[in-house]
């Protein structure tokens, strides 16, 4: 009860501490809270999470999301693809930046059903219901039969498969501009004990690393800091919001 009742405190104390920090996110939505990552996720002191922000283990970091949300203000796609709506942060971020832009969709594929209705639900208490489509299915299942195109994709599901939804994007030309991928420090299963295993982990950079290295893209660039990502980009001349 004592250890419950001093993680409450500790909670209360954070919310109010992090209320000045709130401003840095503009489209942050009323729920989300503002903690530092070293207390939501573990790492390895090279990662520098002290340097980071989170709402929770399982949801992106809030410079992350905020390069997501500039990303998108400035290429001003017309579509952008995600894979793991998990809590909604990433699709509220994604789709307040084509609300900025009056332009673009958000299509968030996630395969419970809960947490699509959840998704459905927190986009319109945002006013975003109109920058949302949620497809309740498999990943693999929608990329390999939808007849949407993207200029963006930023793939979010389940570590094991996120090469595998790039790769058929790219056999069926539905990325145009970039892919971003999350959790990819080089040392993430220094500090994560239980899952991933050190060889999903060094298999997962080294497709995702790979596909970089397709002839159908141009290059990529990488952020070791805090969980990591890699950000690829496709096709010589693609450019995003193309005709």
């Amino acid at each position: 009860m004592a250890s419950l009742i001093a993680r409450a405190a500790r909670r209360a104390a954070e919310r109010v501490q992090s209320l000045p920090r709130r401003r840095l996110y503009p489209w942050i939505p009323r729920w989300a809270e503002v903690r530092r990552e070293a207390n939501v996720h573990p790492h390895v002191p090279a990662e520098r999470a002290e340097w980071f922000e989170a709402h929770n283990t399982g949801s992106t970091e809030f410079e992350v999301l905020n390069w997501l949300h500039a990303t998108i203000r400035l290429l001003k796609p017309a579509a952008v693809l995600e894979t793991g709506a998990a809590d909604g942060l990433g699709t509220i971020a994604l789709a307040s930046a084509c609300a900025a832009n009056d332009r673009g969709l958000v299509h968030s594929v996630e395969i419970d059903p809960a947490l699509c209705e959840q998704l459905r639900r927190r986009a319109a208490a945002e006013g975003l219901a109109d920058r949302v489509r949620v497809h309740c299915e498999s990943s693999l299942t929608y990329l390999a039969s939808t007849k949407d195109t993207f200029d963006i994709g930023f793939f979010d599901s389940l570590c094991e498969l996120r090469a595998q939804e790039f790769r058929l994007c790219l056999e069926r030309g539905l990325i145009t501009a970039a892919a971003i991928f999350h959790d990819t420090s080089p040392r993430r299963t220094e500090s994560l004990k239980e899952w991933p295993s050190p060889q999903e982990h060094t298999r997962y950079r080294a497709d995702v690393l790979a596909l970089a290295r397709d002839p159908r893209c141009s290059g990529f660039f990488e952020s070791t800091l805090s969980r990591g990502f890699i950000a690829i980009f496709v096709g010589a001349g693609a450019r995003a919001g193309a005709a």
